[in-house]
């Protein structure tokens, strides 16, 4: 049998769908299935029955699932050892990030990574943090910085930061937002992150508490997008606190008092039982490092 063989079973297992476990592996359907019909004749028995929505694990497949991935455990860790014997590390780790990089310090990750680690290639994707939790799972990422927590299992998280954020809009909007009336909100546009961001549920509760129904949403999916739309006046929305303050400060936003600072945790994820491996293992360091500043 072959690694990507297993690599495809423990997809679809998880997937409980060939199409999807198929863009998991980077194969497509059809090939999906050759992958499963030769892994089940090497073994003898039946892993998949099919069902309405997909598959699901026959008896054998439910008690031959768990060894396979122990087996792909087994061969990630041979060749992590491979690699720290070969004493340096090398190789290419894929980060996701839910926002700016200025925040993230991804610079300074860089530079400390040129400087110690130099064969190790860094690869970036911005994501809201929903995305990048289900991008690791699926091992399109080894590792990412969300605002949330984590409802996984199979995934660490180092906690680095708790910002905070606020509402805040144009400045001419100055005497609405601070007064400590919150009934008028209702009556602005606001911003609304996408529907995998983390900051979209912090915004959803506070319209709950506050009985705050807009009149009109704009979706963003991004600071870069959000920023310039309330300098503009075109809607209110929560910003990050060290992002707010110079924007108050330049006399060209306002922060909505009445409805106080709201705390998020910042983290970095990554799939369980994978922080030995020495390029993971790096990035783990230098990410520990410059958040402990």
């Amino acid at each position: 049998m072959e690694l990507y063989q297993l690599r495809t079973f423990v997809a679809v297992a998880e997937e409980g769908n060939f199409t999807r476990a198929g863009k998991r592996v980077h194969a497509t359907q059809p090939a999906v299935s050759a992958h499963i019909k030769a892994l089940e004749e090497e073994l003898g028995v039946r892993l998949f029955d099919r069902v309405p929505r997909g598959v699901e694990l026959t008896q054998a497949g439910a008690e031959l699932v768990q060894d396979a991935i122990e087996v792909l455990s087994a061969a990630n860790g041979l060749a992590a050892k491979a690699v720290t014997l070969g004493a340096e590390v090398a190789g290419k780790v894929s980060l996701g990030l839910c926002t700016d990089p200025d925040y993230l310090r991804v610079t300074a990750l860089l530079a400390e990574i040129e400087k110690r680690f130099p064969r190790l290639n860094l690869s970036l994707a911005q994501f809201p943090s929903r995305v990048i939790l289900k991008e690791i799972r699926a091992h399109n990422l080894d590792a990412g910085f969300v605002f949330s927590g984590n409802p996984y299992g199979d995934l660490e998280v180092i906690t680095l930061a708790r910002p905070s954020y606020v509402i805040i809009g144009a400045a001419r909007y100055r005497e609405q937002l601070e007064s400590e009336d919150t009934a008028p909100l209702s009556e602005y546009t606001w911003i609304m992150p996408t529907t995998d961001c983390a900051i979209r549920e912090l915004q959803l509760d506070l319209f709950n508490r506050h009985n705050i129904v807009p009149a009109r949403t704009i979706g963003a999916d991004s600071e870069e997008v959000i920023r310039p739309l309330i300098l503009e006046g075109k809607a209110l929305g929560l910003v990050r606190a060290d992002e707010a303050g110079g924007m108050v400060e330049s006399g060209r936003a306002v922060e909505c008092a009445a409805l106080g600072r709201h705390f998020v945790e910042l983290r970095f994820a990554y799939r369980k039982g994978e922080a030995d491996d020495p390029s993971l293992a790096a990035l783990i360091e230098i990410v520990r490092a410059a958040w402990e500043e």
